[in-house]
């Protein structure tokens, strides 16, 4: 039977989905998918709004362009299936998540792995996981050409616990532990960047006063309204705020019309003296403090990740010692110390969910097969034992007749 494997790393803004051959983790297709040009602001009513706006017209795009398809492209066939994973922006339980930052939008594996409907027929079984999850076991393919030193050892990392954290849309984290004896690593996922803000300076306590005025929060705030894009672009309002006389007109009208691209329009205006660079600094600040906090709440001795699709945007403003982010990641009182036992890495590339969740997918694939290559070797094994019985049982009978007519004699 031919199988091929369906990924998708599905964040805040993008989905990027990916098809598989299971000879080779080089993709067959990939395409990105902008999510607020496919679906509905609001999704908490539809629960197969993913897949029927997304995952479909991606398998339809497949079958076209790489002339894949079976006989009947709606059809199920013998021959042919999907094996999926895809790497999801939330909590999952129970195969399936409800992601808040795209209008608690549902991907339920369940559903998807059993659709009747068009293209989605040919999913034979399909995984929801975390997509830090997916970052981690993305981590485990990185090279040593894909990212930038920051602190700790220089030397590559092969053992020890790992941790991933990265900055995007929103902030996610995972740690990788390897298993005594085999050192094959697990991600556990994490919802670290939901811990809260600390601040950590006199004008930080005012922006902490300003966000939970603006989120009608009276106890606490999330990390990731700091640290984060949309974090940033909390970071300029308040700025520009508590500083109206330094706002750029043109700068601010650009930011108003953004819309969920509030936070590239601050990065791509930090520019020297300006409000914007101030708060790339402020932000960059909170995340390097997060960093550290990481490494020293985890020891990853494994090595620490700094992920996310800020990260390799924003390089310069996280490598170097001078920078914020770095000043923050080291500023940690008594313990600092420990990260000098802590290789810590800025990864450049910005396909780690899909990479893991291509591991993921080949890891559900080589369990299906493993488990139907063994139920056909159980078979064979019952076939032959029965062909064995059946013989023994005729020549018994054989011989008990050729006794009886013996005796007759």
């Amino acid at each position: 039977m031919k199988t091929y494997l369906l990924t998708g790393d599905i964040g805040g803004t993008n989905s990027r989905m990916g098809l598989y051959s299971t000879s080779s983790p080089e993709p067959l297709k990939v395409k990105i998918y902008r999510n607020q040009d496919h679906l509905p602001t609001d999704n908490r009513e539809g629960s197969t709004v993913f897949q029927d706006k997304i995952v479909a017209p991606f398998l339809k795009l497949c079958f076209e362009e790489l002339s894949i398809s079976p006989d009947d492209a709606n059809n199920i066939s013998s021959d042919f299936r999907i094996v999926a994973c895809l790497a999801c922006a939330g909590p999952v339980q129970n195969n399936k998540v409800r992601m808040s930052n795209l209008g608690y939008l549902s991907v339920d594996g369940g559903v998807i792995g059993n659709s009747s409907k068009p293209y989605l027929v040919h999913i034979h079984h399909c995984s929801v996981i975390n997509d830090f999850v997916a970052q981690g076991y993305g981590c485990l393919t990185l090279q040593s050409q894909e990212v930038k030193h920051l602190y700790g050892p220089k030397s590559w990392p092969d053992s020890g616990p790992k941790v991933c954290v990265g900055a995007g849309t929103g902030l996610g984290e995972c740690y990788l532990t390897p298993a005594v004896g085999s050192g094959i690593y697990s991600c556990f996922p994490s919802e670290g960047g939901h811990v809260e803000y600390t601040p950590r300076s006199d004008l930080e306590i005012k922006m902490l006063k300003y966000l939970r005025e603006k989120f009608a929060s009276k106890t606490r705030i999330s990390v990731e309204r700091v640290v984060s894009g949309i974090g940033l672009a909390n970071v300029y309002e308040f700025l520009a705020q508590e500083y109206p006389d330094r706002v750029d007109k043109k700068v601010q009208a650009e930011f108003d019309a953004a819309g969920d691209d509030k936070g590239r329009v601050v990065a791509t205006n930090a520019g020297p003296g300006s409000l914007c660079l101030e708060a790339m600094d402020l932000m960059m600040s909170a995340y390097g403090c997060e960093v550290g906090n990481a490494a020293i709440k985890f020891m990853p001795t494994g090595g620490l990740f700094v992920t996310g699709g800020l990260t390799p945007k924003n390089i310069k403003h996280i490598e170097g010692a001078d920078t914020k982010f770095m000043q923050a990641y080291v500023d940690k009182g008594r313990v600092k110390t420990l990260l000098d036992t802590v290789p810590t890495f800025a990864v450049l590339t910005e396909d780690l969910g899909v990479r893991g969740a291509y591991k993921c997918a080949m890891m559900d694939f080589e369990r299906i097969c493993g488990a139907s290559h063994e139920q056909s070797h159980k078979k064979d094994k019952d076939e032959k034992l029965g062909m064995i019985l059946t013989m023994v049982s005729v020549a018994a009978a054989a011989y008990v007749t050729g006794a009886m007519l013996s005796k007759s004699k």
